[in-house]
């Protein structure tokens, strides 16, 4: 009988500004990894269980890991669903599987997550190669062979043991496509209005920024010396339209969310993608994070366009301040106030694009007259949506702190980047600042946007604007109400199915 490797997406809470069906994008990597594995070890049985997707409860979850009983269980979670992979984790290794994490969170917490003795293996960055050499070495069972994988950390004793880093793949053509196959790929925006038939993708890897908040970067860095730097690197045209049309043609899907951390770092690739599905008549909504300064570069250079023309009607924009000494202090770009001519450029001439800004407060020196102030002057410019986002110590940044970290992840769940209106302190009392500020601070820029998307012909940008307002003052109401009520606040939405 061959031995079993399992990628494993525990039932884990929605962000509530999500709608079921497309609450669950498809788990990009582990779909690239399985395929990596069992294009090159032939006597093991890949598999990937995407409980979410499934519908799929902590109960019936318990029950189908007993009867599969893998060798292996590879897991990779947000902080904000850590609770959920630990969760996960004991529930392997009382299978008797040696269990493997890996993604941004487990990567840059790897001491805190081996001493819990919970997880095995911790895998660092990229992981289609490390996860090929990674088995091989396990089926050693030898500490050796574990010392010469690059990229990986465990434990002997009570010892961790971080080996070399592994080398970036610097020709993403040669990754293996990922086994869609594996994936309930019929599930994934099924039952989505905006989103329907959802796919996600990549363009490349890495990012050209450095934005001091961003963990993502840092991800898929260079590694120089003892820091990582910004590393960028993209798919030919040819292998992305390739993938494309796979995801098009045989798994039907009719949506693509770009999963870039700025999917116009790359001032050519783009362009030419877009050019390419236009020749070949394949028009497809898209969504994707941008950088305000490269869009008004792609603007000049017509990229955007062409871009809007293929299909991407959805663009998420980290401005994050308007003040440039607080962007510089975030090290970010756009100092000239990019953003807002950003935002007029897609209003004016691409109204059918719907807007989605990101804002950061609870920095220092943030006062509760700071943010009513970044709140207005948010909506100065015409913005469908504005998220409010507390600045977050996520592991891997400079806000981290070892101290941080409880052994069951729950401390985790205060990184879920959402307004929470009970607390105390100054984030808790900015929160609740904010989220009066929703209800009741309304400028006549702001007016005028929500009311022409309530009546825009556009009926995607229609319905998206009708849901987020809709969905909005159902969590503000609700925060509200459990206050009143002195019940204890959970930011996150439990599905039905979460315990079945």
């Amino acid at each position: 009988m061959k031995e079993s490797f399992l990628f494993l997406r525990p039932p884990r809470p929605l962000w509530p500004f999500n709608g079921p069906g497309s609450a669950f994008w498809p788990p990009l990597a582990f779909a690239s990894m399985a395929q990596a594995l069992r294009s090159s070890i032939f006597d093991l049985e890949v598999s990937i269980l995407d409980a979410p997707a499934l519908e799929m409860g902590w109960k019936t979850l318990t029950q189908e890991l007993r009867n599969r009983r893998p060798a292996y269980v590879g897991i990779g979670e947000e902080a904000v669903s850590c609770v959920e992979g630990l969760r996960a984790a004991k529930l392997a290794k009382e299978c008797g599987a040696t269990v493997i994490a890996g993604g941004c969170f487990f990567g840059n917490a790897s001491s805190e997550v081996l001493q819990s003795g919970l997880v095995d293996v911790v895998a660092h960055g990229e992981g289609e190669t490390t996860i090929v050499e990674l088995v091989s070495a396990l089926r050693d069972r030898s500490v050796d062979s574990l010392k010469r994988v690059r990229g990986i950390s465990f434990r002997v004793g009570e010892e961790v043991i971080r080996t070399q880093m592994r080398d970036l793949i610097d020709d993403l053509d040669s990754v293996p496509m990922p086994a869609y196959d594996l994936l309930p790929m019929e599930r994934y925006g099924a039952r989505s209005k905006n989103h329907a038939r959802l796919a996600a993708i990549e363009l490349g890897r890495g990012c050209n920024c450095s934005c001091e908040f961003c963990v993502l970067w840092r991800q898929m860095g260079l590694q120089r010396g003892n820091r990582i730097v910004p590393h960028l690197r993209v798919k030919s045209v040819a292998r992305l339209m390739e993938e494309i049309c796979l995801l098009m043609d045989r798994y039907d899907r009719k949506f693509l969310g770009w999963v870039d951390p700025c999917f116009n770092a790359n001032e050519k690739i783009p362009r030419e993608l877009a050019e390419q599905l236009l020749r070949e008549g394949r028009r497809i909504p898209q969504s994707a994070w941008v950088r305000a300064d490269y869009l008004l570069r792609d603007e000049a250079s017509g990229a955007l366009g062409r871009c809007v023309a293929a299909g991407l009607c959805e663009m998420y924009l980290g401005i994050e301040r308007p003040e440039k000494e607080r962007l510089v202090s975030l090290r970010k770009g756009n100092l000239q106030h990019e953003g807002e001519r950003s935002l007029w450029l897609l209003a004016q001439k691409y109204p059918q694009v719907f807007t989605v800004g990101s804002f950061i407060y609870n920095l220092p020196g943030d006062t509760p007259a700071v943010v009513r102030k970044l709140f207005r002057e948010a909506f100065r410019a015409p913005i469908d949506m504005a998220f409010f986002i507390p600045l977050t110590p996520l592991p891997g940044t400079p806000y981290w702190r070892p101290d941080l970290w409880d052994k069951s992840g729950e401390a985790m769940r205060e990184f879920d980047f959402l307004l929470h209106f009970q607390g105390k302190g100054l984030k808790a009392n900015l929160s609740r600042t904010l989220m009066l500020c929703y209800w009741f601070s309304w400028s006549w820029e702001r007016f005028k946007r929500v009311l022409t998307s309530f009546v825009t012909r556009d009926a995607r940008r229609r319905s998206i604007s009708w849901r987020n307002i809709a969905r909005f003052n159902w969590y503000i109401a609700r925060a509200i109400g459990n206050a009143v009520a002195g019940r204890s606040e959970f930011a996150m939405n439990l599905p039905s199915w979460y315990d079945s």
